[in-house]
């Protein structure tokens, strides 16, 4: 009786079109601010609002911070492939399974990269002890070794008022990726260097072929 309670709840919060298009924009793009999610259901804020409570409340939406911004993102993977399974029985054709691994692979977390291109970075970055984790602050001593990802100079980095590098929370692969201002700087030396480019409308990230070469030589496996 629970298993069909739960179906029948799930149900219920799919049967208004407007939850179902801020679930499956989510699905697609990944973690979104509230204007973007405003933007893609063309409604009002406090009719968008309304409904983003109640998928919060149903536990079909989380919400995760950025500095100031809370994004809204799918608590995991199942109700992407349930709403990809749903459009299907219904006839129509949706690539939401696909975009779902595609993000899961590498995205723009906010100016940083996230996914597991995100995760590998920092695994990397801590195992060849380029940088030396704590908790979840990290402090990078080898300053020279930095060059590689193309960080020339961290100094700026620690002199900003900005962390100079942290673990953030990856949702996709549960475990921490790079961020603060180291993240964000290889993040932008990878788009400088076009190992990575940047799906068009989408925070899916693509690695490049001369990317996969150039990050195998830095001991990032991708």
């Amino acid at each position: 009786m629970k298993h069909a309670g739960a179906v029948a709840e799930l149900s219920r919060q799919l049967a208004h079109p407007l939850r179902v298009t801020l679930l499956s924009h989510v699905a697609k793009h990944g973690p979104c601010a509230f204007s973007e999610l405003v933007e893609a259901a063309g409604a009002a804020q406090a009719q968008v609002g309304n409904h983003l409570s109640l998928l919060r409340k149903a536990g079909l939406l989380a919400t995760e911070r950025h500095g100031r911004r809370s994004l809204y993102r799918l608590p995991n993977a199942h109700l992407a492939e349930a709403l990809a399974n749903l459009a299907a029985a219904a006839g129509v054709t949706t690539e939401t399974e696909t975009t779902q691994h595609d993000i899961a692979e590498a995205r723009a977390c906010y100016d940083h990269i996230g996914g597991k291109l995100g995760v590998a970075v920092l695994n990397t970055l801590l195992r060849q002890e380029i940088i030396t984790g704590e908790t979840n602050l990290l402090e990078g001593p080898a300053a020279g070794l930095l060059s590689r990802f193309g960080v020339a100079d961290p100094a700026p980095l620690h002199d900003s008022r900005r962390r100079f590098a942290y673990g953030c929370p990856d949702w996709t692969e549960h475990a921490p990726h790079l961020g603060g201002a180291l993240g964000a700087t290889i993040a932008d030396n990878f788009f400088a260097r076009q190992w990575v480019r940047r799906r068009p409308g989408s925070r899916i990230l693509d690695v490049t072929g001369k990317g996969r070469t150039a990050l195998r030589k830095l001991g990032v496996e991708v």
